[in-house]
């Protein structure tokens, strides 16, 4: 796959993009791409763009737009992933790559009653999922909102054709394969991700309440991580 560059929208002007930054850099300085060559290039809002390079400067790139595509490489469903911050920052970044790399549209860093507060890396969480966007040939750069607290997101839930929650308790396994078949692809989605220490049975209630079924992932006990790229996967990979 080839080599994927982000621009923001306000840099493509008619058919023509403007590469400016660490990204021209990286093109003329250790691609070393001249005029004529080809590159992708990506707005982080669903647009991916074939293009042809003009003028290369040292601080400055000029593009002209051969092809436009909407939403490649990018699934259907769209997906919001509401997982508890973790005390290890290092295990955040990698649920923001590997989220960002499976299709994800939005995160969530949730404050359950089981968190340990964390001060929000939102720069570096940005960057992360820019990063993995690229690598993976995406077009759409995941929304990573300021933390939010769980209650608050139940007691005022938004509309979602699915909302799950994986919970390793539930009396009724209903393992999430079994709530993905034979229903109709959802278009939205939220998942909700508890902390290290898991869900109170309150929020659990809660979640009751505002409608999320309580899935399982299978019979054994899961890190934070490893439940949310497997319960993602599930609901990506069934669309």
């Amino acid at each position: 796959m080839s080599e994927y560059f982000y621009v923001p929208a306000e840099y493509i002007i008619d058919h023509h993009i403007a590469i400016e930054g660490e990204e021209a850099k990286h093109i003329s300085r250790v691609l070393r791409k001249q005029p004529g060559d080809k590159i992708w290039v990506v707005d982080g809002m669903g647009r991916a763009f074939e293009v042809i390079i003009r003028i290369v400067a040292p601080e400055m790139i000029e593009c002209e737009i051969e092809f436009e595509h909407h939403h490649l490489h990018e699934p259907d469903i769209d997906v919001t992933l509401a997982v508890a911050q973790l005390k290890n920052p290092s295990r955040m970044d990698w649920i923001i790559e590997k989220a960002t790399e499976l299709g994800v549209r939005t995160i969530i860093p949730l404050q359950t009653s089981r968190t340990i507060a964390r001060s929000p890396k939102e720069d570096r969480w940005n960057n992360i999922a820019m990063a993995a966007m690229k690598q993976s040939g995406r077009c759409i750069l995941p929304k990573i909102t300021a933390p939010k607290d769980l209650k608050n997101i139940l007691a005022n839930p938004a509309e979602y054709d699915m909302k799950l929650i994986p919970y390793e308790r539930t009396d009724h396994i209903l393992f999430i394969a079994e709530a993905l078949k034979n229903r109709k692809p959802p278009r939205t989605a939220m998942i909700l991700i508890g902390p290290e220490g898991g869900f109170t049975d309150e929020e659990i209630q809660m979640a009751e309440k505002a409608q999320f079924t309580q899935v399982s992932l299978g019979r054994r006990r899961l890190r934070t991580e490893t439940a949310a790229i497997i319960a993602l996967g599930w609901v990506v990979g069934n669309e």
